[in-house]
């Protein structure tokens, strides 16, 4: 009997050694140990990732651009720029091949590279940047390469594709402290289909809007101590029929604004 279970035993060892065998046969690390399967990760840092419209002429787009390991060879940048539906691009704007390195690109030449002027970048407009990476083996890198649950983390400081915001400019021509009124107006009589306008008082956003009717008005207080007011518009549907008016604290009358109205006042 002893020797009936001596055979059963060794008959159930023999498949787990085999597979024991098998497992230290794979390495499931091997692939992501070779290092021409490692793909040639570029990282942007330190860059505004909002600037005001009114400085456009004379602020530049500044970064330090790192790589993580020593497999890239070089990094193309690109951009594009988008307003509303409308976007202009790509173009070239720059070529890195030493890293680290920092960057200082004005904003007249990456917008001059799209063939536009400063006058026609407005508050809303979004500056696209498009990077493609080449690896010292001739690969080539693009946001289409990744995972978006690696592009999407802030924390990899991608430099494959981010925006910088262009908002409107900080009122600098009224008073800022004191009662603003807003007049708003929709020429149909239903509202402003999604639009709004937006107070920003010392980064803090509020939206005012008409939803139903033909008009509302909205009386702001700005408190003493703000030291910032940025007013901007934001588009809904059926912009033909949005039109504003704004009075500041000093009694001047602005507007009117529409239909369809500007992003920004100012």
């Amino acid at each position: 009997m002893k020797n009936i279970h001596r055979y059963i035993v060794l008959l159930l060892l023999i498949p787990i050694g085999f597979i024991s065998c098998k497992d230290e046969d794979k390495d499931p690390f091997t692939v992501a140990q070779q290092e021409e399967n490692i793909a040639p990760w570029v990282r942007i840092k330190d860059f505004t990732t909002v600037v005001a419209a009114g400085d456009i002429g004379s602020s530049s787009f500044d970064a330090t651009v790192d790589v993580v390991r020593d497999n890239v060879s070089s990094w193309d940048l690109s951009v594009v720029l988008e307003s509303g539906d409308n976007s202009v691009g790509p173009a070239s704007v720059t070529t890195i091949t030493d890293f680290p390195s920092n960057i200082s690109i004005p904003y007249t030449d990456i917008i001059s590279s799209l063939g536009l002027t400063t006058d026609e970048i407005n508050g809303g407009d979004f500056i696209r940047f498009l990077g493609r990476t080449t690896a010292t083996d001739g690969r080539v890198y693009t946001f289409e390469n990744y995972s978006g649950s690696v592009t999407g983390q802030p924390e990899q400081l991608q430099a494959l594709n981010f925006v910088v915001l262009v908002k409107c400019s900080p009122i600098s021509d009224a008073t800022i402290a004191g009662t603003w009124v807003v007049e708003m107006t929709d020429l149909f009589g239903d509202g402003w289909d999604g639009a709004f306008l937006t107070f920003e008082i010392d980064g803090v956003a509020t939206n005012y809007t008409i939803t139903a009717g033909d008009s509302a008005t909205f009386n702001i207080v700005v408190p003493e101590s703000a030291s910032e007011l940025v007013i901007s518009y934001t588009s809904g549907a059926f912009e033909e029929e949005h039109v504003y008016t704004i009075e500041t604290p000093d009694g001047d009358v602005r507007g009117p604004f529409g239909p369809n109205p500007a992003p920004c006042i100012n």
